[in-house]
């Protein structure tokens, strides 16, 4: 009992190790979020200000959690143990919740697609939601500068690199869909990465910490038993 004990402690050492270097990612990835987001020109806001926040004070919580965890393992005082593998699980469906939404991102937005049905309507000569796209995503139309050609349009300035469409080299081939989605696809890949390694890591934590519970209280009650 004593050599399952002291396993599921090193287990659990190693468990808080792997998770506090997880929970630095975390901070180092919303700390890049951000620090992107500023060097951008003519940005434009899908929650990603919000989601950089989170993901800082996600992993400021994860720190302190495995140093709880930790001062936890060493008392062996189950209250604490149990309180811990509780904040795992906590934080493991919050984590979820997260990487679930990251996950549901690469889906455009409501006022893109209305400025692609805004380019179709002959009624609208003038796209002011689309432009604003096409000046930050450097792009042209739904999918390519063909779309305003076979509406007969004049190609705006946003589909052109500081507005100088007299340059034929200027102009941006790509289309709005494609490059918003490629954008998204790259801002959250290393979100993605780090919680496929913290997800199983709070996973097999509470786990761990459970037995180790249950493993302090057998071996007390053959202490007490025997005594």
């Amino acid at each position: 009992m004593y050599c399952t004990t002291r396993l599921l402690r090193y287990i659990l050492c190693v468990i808080n190790l792997i998770y506090a270097l997880n929970g630095c990612l975390l901070i180092w990835y919303g700390a890049w979020l951000l620090d992107s987001i500023a060097e951008q020109l003519n940005f434009v806001d899908h929650g990603e200000n919000l989601a950089s926040t989170l993901c800082i004070l996600l992993g400021i919580v994860v720190i302190i959690a495995s140093v709880f965890g930790t001062v936890a393992l060493i008392k062996e005082c189950k209250r604490l143990l149990i309180s811990y593998a509780v904040l795992l699980i906590v934080l493991l469906i919050i984590q979820f919740i997260m990487f679930s939404i990251a996950a549901s991102r690469d889906t455009l937005p409501s006022s893109l697609k209305q400025g692609f049905d805004d380019l179709w309507d002959p009624q609208q000569r003038l796209n002011s939601t689309l432009n604003i796209y096409e000046e930050w995503l450097q792009c042209c139309g739904r999918n390519s500068p063909e779309d305003y050609i076979l509406l007969d349009r004049n190609l705006p300035a946003s589909c052109c690199l500081e507005r100088d469409c007299t340059n034929p080299m200027n102009l941006f081939m790509d289309g709005c869909e494609q490059k918003f989605k490629l954008y998204v696809n790259g801002r959250t890949a290393t979100f993605h990465t780090i919680s496929w390694f913290l997800i199983p890591t709070e996973f097999m934590g509470s786990v761990a910490t459970c037995y180790l519970v249950d493993s302090i209280r057998n071996h007390r009650d053959r202490v007490r038993f025997y005594n």
